[in-house]
């Protein structure tokens, strides 16, 4: 029998990519539109219970004004008129954990948005997002097909679709996008600012610092010198945020669920509770990528480079203690997108193009699937 070469079953489809996509001046653009077109109708008819009844109580919630469980745009408006009062809120709540993510609440204040608002810049703030994220993805790999067979990649997990079909009020979406703005900008006032509006956002975009900082020094491969005030600046942001955190707690008499409620045993709790399926939570949060974060641990291990293994597992590893201890494992999870894209710069330097394209389409279809979900 006669054997088939394995890319040739890949070359109708790139075929119809560089025509119709790629080959545009506006490839970029169109890489979006078709990415979200795609991999939305796709989770619409695979998964479109989900969607049909998320966005049901969404109407009720934010149009009739019928408050349903889950639904937090409310909380985050009332929350924006009175920032530095203390409320009491159900202690485990998710409200209760939201006393220092000041930053939506402050934007639905001083911008007069109502919960629709909110959504609706959500929304933009994802159009945003994603066209900084393949930009980015076309500058790391300087070739169009890796870019989009990566950038769907994305599209089709928590981090890169949370901005449309996540509407309850988290506002991680507020959150991913000031991290990516922290991420590509260099200038040290404005990465000042989108640090800041991310701390604030949800602290725990603070645990990414150091994959902040490492993802400045690859991408940018930075000389010892700029490297270092690469660092300073991000160790700055972050003792800024806690400085200011300490003194509203102080002045305010604020305190977060953790702090006011805190118990060893509340934790035990928590880690087993989350023990029993975070196999399937940790996989839909990272599906794909997974096969990035083993290679690139394999790859550093292999060249000995054991200084970035330090580095790496800082800037990872945090968020996966943290991921154990909360109820969210996919939010918490979805973080790590920036650990995601150091990898992928330091894997792309090690591997050939056969390898790393073989690599990439691998992440997309392993991403295309698993239906996003949530929580």
């Amino acid at each position: 029998m006669e054997t088939i070469n394995l890319w040739s079953l890949f070359n109708p489809l790139e075929s119809f990519l560089e025509k119709s996509i790629l080959s545009s001046k506006y490839w970029k653009v169109r890489v979006v539109l078709f990415s979200c077109l795609f991999s939305f109708a796709w989770l619409f008819v695979f998964n479109r219970g989900y969607i049909y009844e998320n966005f049901r109580s969404f109407y009720a919630d934010v149009l009739l004004h019928n408050p349903q469980p889950f639904f937090f745009w409310n909380s985050i408006i009332a929350q924006g008129e009175a920032p530095l009062v203390s409320h009491q809120y159900e202690s485990g709540s998710h409200e209760a954990n939201r006393i220092f993510r000041l930053t939506i609440p402050l934007i639905a204040h001083y911008f007069h948005l109502n919960s629709l608002g909110l959504y609706l810049l959500q929304v933009i703030l994802g159009v945003g997002f994603l066209y900084l994220l393949v930009n980015l993805l076309a500058k790391i790999f300087d070739d169009k097909l890796l870019t989009f067979y990566l950038f769907f990649a994305f599209v089709n997990v928590y981090v890169g679709s949370c901005f449309f079909f996540n509407c309850f009020g988290h506002g991680d979406g507020y959150t991913f996008f000031f991290m990516l703005c922290a991420l590509i900008i260099r200038q040290p006032m404005i990465m000042t600012l989108f640090c800041q509006l991310a701390f604030w956002c949800d602290e725990r975009s603070v645990l990414m610092a150091i994959g902040l900082w490492l993802f400045h020094h690859c991408y940018y491969h930075l000389r010892k010198k700029d490297s270092i005030k690469a660092l300073a600046l991000v160790a700055t942001n972050v003792l800024l945020y806690l400085v200011i955190r300490v003194y509203l707690s102080n002045t305010y008499h604020l305190a977060s669920e953790d702090v006011e409620h805190f118990s060893l045993d509340r934790y035990i709790y928590f880690i087993k509770f989350t023990s029993l399926w975070y196999g399937k939570r940790s996989s839909v949060s990272v599906e794909g990528f997974a096969l990035v974060i083993m290679m690139v641990f394999i790859i550093l291990y292999r060249d000995k480079q054991y200084l970035k293994i330090l580095l790496a597992l800082g800037s990872w590893l945090p968020m996966v203690a943290v991921s154990f201890l909360v109820g969210d494992t996919v939010r918490t999870l979805s973080f790590t997108f920036i650990f995601w894209l150091i990898s992928l710069i330091i894997i792309k330097e090690r591997i050939n193009s056969v390898q790393l394209k073989a690599l990439v389409i691998v992440i997309a279809f392993i991403n295309l699937l698993i239906p996003v979900s949530f929580p």
